[in-house]
């Protein structure tokens, strides 16, 4: 292992998909995770059970597999696992620690670990340059009706009524 993925064991990333070592033994090799991942609807040879095995086998992890790059966190391998294996959790911490996270994936987790939710528009700014450079910017009219559905907008008064003071009963 390289000095960047040292602390990449199956322990460690286990652990960080809320797994121990011993919960990927269960696994079949029944490849049906593959039969449903959307990756391969791409026409991507995506194999998560392969994944998987390498993980727990403690083989190393090339940086250019398909389901670290590709998949997207639909959860419909943990759906058709007989043991309901959390792949999409798995592939999350094995990204986190190689650093193969876009930095669309960065900006959503630290939004989450400043206010503890997602805010859109801090993502989308910390997201920018990322955006930019993949030409994702002609979308952005059909993000701008979102965003602003969103952001802050000032309140008006409904019905033109008036507020009064308290101690005097004259309008403000």
């Amino acid at each position: 292992m390289r000095a960047s993925e040292q602390a990449m064991t199956i322990e460690n990333l286990a652990r960080l998909a809320g797994y121990e070592r011993k919960d990927f033994a269960v696994c079949l090799g029944c490849k049906i995770c593959g039969s449903v991942c959307t990756i391969n609807d791409l026409s991507v040879a995506a194999n998560p059970q392969a994944l998987l095995s390498s993980l727990f086998l403690e083989k190393e992890l090339k940086s250019d597999d398909p389901v670290l790059h590709y998949c997207t966190n639909c959860y419909n391998c943990t759906s058709a696992c007989p043991w309901h294996i959390r792949i999409p959790e798995i592939v999350r911490a094995i990204k986190g620690k190689m650093g193969l996270e876009t930095p669309f994936e960065k900006a959503f987790k630290s939004s989450v670990g400043i206010w503890g939710r997602v805010y859109e528009p801090y993502v989308f700014l910390k997201a920018l340059p990322f955006l930019v450079r993949g030409g994702y910017l002609a979308y952005l009219t059909r993000w701008r009706e979102y965003v602003n559905f969103h952001l802050p907008h000032k309140v008006r008064n409904v019905g033109g009524a008036r507020q009064k003071d308290a101690r005097g009963g004259k309008a403000r």
